[in-house]
């Protein structure tokens, strides 16, 4: 029986873990398994608790045929949990999918964001990781007909899970349009748009706060997820663990410093 975990770092009351359990009941074959944080953990990036004791509690959950625990920790606690601790046979998922995150994760977000830090856990303890995030942020309580928009993706990731053949190392940030069925234009795989947005600090009485500007104009590729999903389309980009350029590490081979270390010389 394939064995399903859901995250995310909305908290385990969110409207979007909801969905995402219910677009997933008709598996067959498949036991879903919910771990989530408490209470809302957005933008803790990778962030782990090792300064405290983690305590799952048990958690109702909609009434649906899930185990739930929520748990007072990020994300990443949460997989980390249910890897090790929850799972009286030990046995570990075979897929986990972090979501769905209310708006996008989009480019540079998915160093910062919660959501995005379940699948990649998932995928550093070799389990698949799937991240889904909805373009809802300014209607935070409208998720329209997500399920149905996703249900298909999500029954191939589980069908490929399943089969083993997904890759390691690699978790999918899927980016879902705020959009009826009919005007979604289709899914597309996509790269990161890095420079899409700018940061701003707004001064208000109490201090800065950290918001975003969209600059008009600003050039951006046809093939990046901010593009394709501003344009109508459910974007899926896999996202290597593994950040490390080895282009550039075959140049500084030849670096004077590094090339001498290299040679074992002071």
């Amino acid at each position: 029986m394939l064995r399903i975990l859901l995250t995310n770092d909305d908290g385990i009351e969110a409207q979007g873990i909801r969905r995402l359990a219910e677009a997933l009941l008709d598996l067959k074959n498949a036991e879903i398994y919910v771990v989530a944080p408490a209470e809302e953990r957005s933008g803790v990036g990778h962030g782990l608790t090792y300064r405290s004791a983690l305590a799952p509690v048990s958690h109702p959950f909609y009434g649906l045929p899930v185990k739930a625990w929520a748990i007072n920790g990020n994300p990443a606690d949460c997989v980390k949990a249910a890897c090790h601790l929850l799972f009286e046979d030990r046995r570990r998922p075979d897929i986990v999918f972090s979501g769905i995150n209310v708006g996008t994760n989009l480019g540079r977000d998915i160093y910062y964001s919660g959501t995005c830090s379940g699948a990649r856990e998932a995928v550093i303890l070799g389990v698949p990781g799937v991240a889904l995030s909805y373009d809802n942020w300014y209607a935070q309580d409208d998720f329209g007909q997500v399920g149905e928009l996703i249900r298909p993706l999500l029954h191939m990731f589980c069908e490929q899970a399943a089969e083993k053949k997904l890759p390691a190392d690699v978790f999918f940030n899927i980016n879902i349009p705020h959009l009826p069925p009919e005007q979604v234009k289709g899914i597309a795989p996509a790269a990161l748009a890095l420079h899409h947005y700018e940061d701003k600090f707004d001064r208000q009485d109490e201090g800065y706060w950290l918001t975003r500007e969209y600059p008009d104009g600003q050039k951006q590729s046809d093939a990046d997820d901010y593009h394709l999903v501003k344009n109508g389309y459910i974007t899926v980009t896999p996202v290597h663990i593994d950040a490390t350029d080895r282009s550039l590490l075959a140049d500084m081979a030849e670096w004077p410093l590094l090339k001498q270390r290299g040679q074992g010389t002071s």
